[in-house]
């Protein structure tokens, strides 16, 4: 794989798993927030950072992306659409490929007009990935989201067996949500008062760093 070098614009939970990835796969990054102290939390990802509101300091930005030589930028900076579309109009000016995330799809619109090479709805497009993974016919076995979730077919060990979901209360201990049971084959979306039998198939969802936990107690293991 050719090592290449990335712009991160905004560093909430959707551009900070974008930094995660491209770390994990070697590239170089370069991050831009408003916030130091989000910049401080990725420090060991990346090459190097600046603290800057785009909208406010365009000349700046543009100085930055003139100087750097980008490959790729991604733009994820959530409700400052201002900033993103100056953001999005100088990095096509410099000849850089850009990837936005938007909240809608007027924005979307709107942002492919001025050149996007690829616009991203994280909300809208992870919902749509589970409803159609939790529905399908098939069955799950693990299914990668993005920002970290995950969504995995178990079968109900020694650990959860007997128990309701209430009582369990996974979503508050661990962060993992049981979306459906298969009970002699059969699905069925549970509820708190859903008692969980030894054999059962849950489809979970959550985050990946958390499902260890959540193996762990189901299967009995200490």
């Amino acid at each position: 794989m050719k090592k290449k070098s990335f712009l991160v614009v905004g560093l909430g939970r959707f551009g900070q798993g974008v930094i995660e990835e491209l770390f994990e796969r070697g590239h170089d990054i370069f991050a831009i927030d408003q916030d130091e102290q989000i910049l401080e939390d990725v420090r060991d990802m990346i090459i190097s950072g600046a603290v800057l509101d785009v909208a406010d300091n365009e000349d700046e930005f543009a100085r930055l992306v003139g100087e750097k030589n980008f490959d790729e930028a991604i733009l994820a900076m959530g409700s400052d659409f201002e900033g993103t579309l100056i953001a999005t109009s100088i990095l096509k000016e410099a000849g850089i490929k850009v990837s936005v995330k938007a909240s809608s799809r007027r924005r979307g619109n709107v942002l492919e007009k001025m050149g996007a090479d690829k616009i991203v709805f994280p909300e809208r497009d992870m919902g749509r990935r589970l409803a159609h993974s939790i529905s399908a016919e098939s069955e799950i076995d693990f299914l990668e989201l993005p920002q970290g979730f995950v969504v995995e077919q178990l079968e109900v060990g020694p650990g959860f067996s007997n128990k309701t979901i209430a009582k369990l209360n996974t979503t508050n201990r661990f962060g993992i949500w049981i979306l459906l049971v298969y009970h002699d084959g059969e699905p069925t979306q549970p509820t708190a008062l859903t008692t969980l039998n030894r054999g059962d198939i849950m489809v979970i969802f959550g985050k990946k760093d958390r499902l260890p936990l959540f193996e762990n107690e189901n299967f009995g293991k200490k």
